[in-house]
């Protein structure tokens, strides 16, 4: 008779393995969830938002062409990601801090400027009159340095960038200098940027498909960005901090 001798070795970590395919599938899911998630923001993304009738919220950069309705409006036109904007009357236009917008004449005559609120104005959003025609009182109110703040008509190349920040928040006028053209006002509001929050992975103070895809990207090339519980490592943990910080959104 021959007897044949089996060595078994026990496992040293008996509860590794189960332990492992449940973190399998708990990955899968919070993957899944990411990828519904995606589905589910993937028309969320907008820089301009109109809050009114002549109110409008834009949020990320824009550059801005200025044509006129006579002596009597501005008339505004940008687009951005929301879709384009033709020839808006006078818009009361709220920016935020930290973005640069541009302020282009594209027309022959008119002279646009920006100033603070010590320039009389009355009225009301996209429908704003200057109450002075003194040019004096126009160029005292206009923000420093005036040549900054001042965009003249073609042929000049002689935009407006204004790249704010949160010191500046506020309200301002802009208005043409030309004094007797007190109709052509509108409202500036600057808002403070937004706070930056964990899961704003593309920085624009939204949370919407483009974070998500970020953070997929980020986590398949094992980018320390997707490492959410800072820990080195790349696993459901992540995913699921993700999610959380997702969903609890931005302050």
């Amino acid at each position: 008779m021959q007897y044949q001798i089996r060595y078994v070795y026990p496992d040293k970590r008996p509860n590794e393995q189960p332990k492992l395919q449940k973190e399998a599938i708990i990955m899968k899911r919070s993957i899944a969830q990411l990828s519904m998630l995606a589905l589910l923001v993937g028309t969320a993304c907008a820089d301009t938002t109109q809050t009114g009738p002549s109110v409008f919220e834009i949020d990320a950069a824009v550059d801005f062409s200025l044509m006129n309705s006579g002596a009597s409006s501005w008339l505004m036109s940008w687009s951005d990601t929301s879709g384009t904007f033709t020839d808006v009357i006078d818009p009361t236009l709220v920016l935020t801090a930290g973005e640069t917008y541009t302020f282009d004449v594209n027309v022959s005559f008119h002279i646009f400027v920006i100033t603070d609120t010590t320039l009389p104005v009355s009225g009301s959003d996209g429908n704003f009159s200057r109450d002075t025609f003194d040019g004096a009182v126009i160029d005292a109110s206009t923000l420093q340095p005036i040549a900054d703040f001042t965009a003249d008509p073609e042929p000049a190349i002689d935009a407006i960038s204004w790249s704010p920040n949160d010191d500046d928040a506020g309200e301002y006028w802009y208005t043409c200098r030309i004094a007797g053209h007190a109709g052509m006002t509108g409202k500036l509001i600057i808002v403070p940027a937004p706070v930056v929050c964990p899961a704003d992975l593309t920085g624009d103070g939204m949370l919407n498909f483009f974070d998500v895809s970020a953070f997929l990207s980020a986590f398949s090339a094992m980018n320390p960005v997707a490492d959410f519980t800072g820990d080195g490592l790349f696993n459901f943990f992540d995913v699921s901090a993700f999610l959380s910080a997702f969903s609890a959104g931005c302050p």
